[in-house]
């Protein structure tokens, strides 16, 4: 994403070098980004398994693995808890 995002806005600069594109007033960046992101949390509540692999863990690590506390260990350490021996 984070290459993605970057190439676009290279390539919109050098649209705009070229005369291909009007200037922007503003910077376009943070709209590409928030729109990225916004696709990426869609795409994790309706449509899981379309994400890669890695970035579904990620996901589930950040948004629903962090939601349940048990002690001061969860901040400190690791949040998730190994299933009973």
């Amino acid at each position: 994403m984070y290459l993605l995002s970057r190439v676009l806005c290279a390539l919109g600069r050098l649209g705009m070098e070229k005369g291909y594109i009007p200037e922007p007033r503003w910077d376009p960046f943070p709209v590409l980004t928030a729109l990225v992101w916004g696709l990426v949390l869609w795409l994790f509540e309706y449509h899981r398994a379309t994400l890669q692999p890695s970035l579904q863990s990620s996901m589930t690590y950040l948004y629903e693995d962090s939601n349940v506390w048990h002690d001061v260990s969860d901040f400190l350490v690791f949040n998730k808890r190994r299933p009973a021996k």
